[in-house]
């Protein structure tokens, strides 16, 4: 699907064996804006390239599993060998995001949970990094227990995640359902399963009956307020 054009970096330290990171490869290919870049011994030193996919993208995001609470260390040398003092002067006004996957329940990562730690408290130095470079922190999408997720919960995630990478976030209900009708429309395209028609009929029918909906409630509010 055309969109924002999106940059993925994503650090890992075996992201082969990594079946979250594998599971988001698969559905990043589905966004035809989306980049998808791999921090390795060969990418961390592709500095030119790695500075002109930063230009070349309206939105970043930082990709990684939370390692010792933190992010992988590649992701900082990265940072560190991509990134100049003066890159304020361009980078000022493009958007940051961060998908970070955890094993366990984020409820975990709260003052009295298991943690103890927001994750929010975790992840506030690449924040400080987005103020000091003029970006625009978006909420961060979290992935909890991947593994452990049943088929139905991963469609779920799969939804989530690209509309994660293309939607102005935070993306709200009627953004998310038009998202939803035209990313199904675009499968439907390619292939003729009735299911998919099923899936795309029904929620065209929920977007109707929620805009009636919306009517009437403003109409009620109308005549609440003597305008009628």
């Amino acid at each position: 699907m055309a969109g924002l054009k999106t940059l993925v970096v994503v650090a890992h330290p075996e992201i082969k064996d990594s079946s979250t990171q594998q599971f988001l490869k698969e559905a990043a290919e589905l966004q035809q804006n989306a980049t998808w870049l791999e921090l390795n011994n060969e990418t961390l030193n592709e500095v030119t390239k790695n500075r002109e996919l930063l230009r070349s993208n309206q939105r970043i995001i930082l990709q990684f599993p939370l390692l010792w609470y933190s992010a992988p260390g590649i992701l900082f040398e990265w940072l560190r060998l991509t990134l100049q003092q003066d890159d304020k002067v361009w980078l000022s006004g493009k958007e940051l995001g961060i998908v970070v996957n955890i094993g366990q329940s984020e409820e975990a990562y709260r003052l009295g949970g298991s943690v103890g730690y927001s994750l929010s408290s975790l992840l506030s130095p690449i924040g400080s990094l987005a103020n000091n470079l003029g970006l625009r922190l978006i909420p961060y999408f979290v992935i909890e227990k991947f593994v452990y997720q049943t088929e139905a919960a991963r469609k779920r995630l799969l939804v989530d995640y690209l509309q994660y990478l293309e939607l102005n976030q935070p993306a709200n209900f009627e953004e998310r359902q038009d998202w939803a009708i035209k990313f199904l429309k675009e499968i439907r395209a390619k292939e003729d399963n009735p299911k998919i028609k099923l899936i795309l009929n029904t929620f065209i029918e929920q977007k109707e009956r929620l805009s009636e909906l919306k009517d009437e409630i403003n109409l009620m509010r109308k005549v609440d307020d003597n305008e009628y």
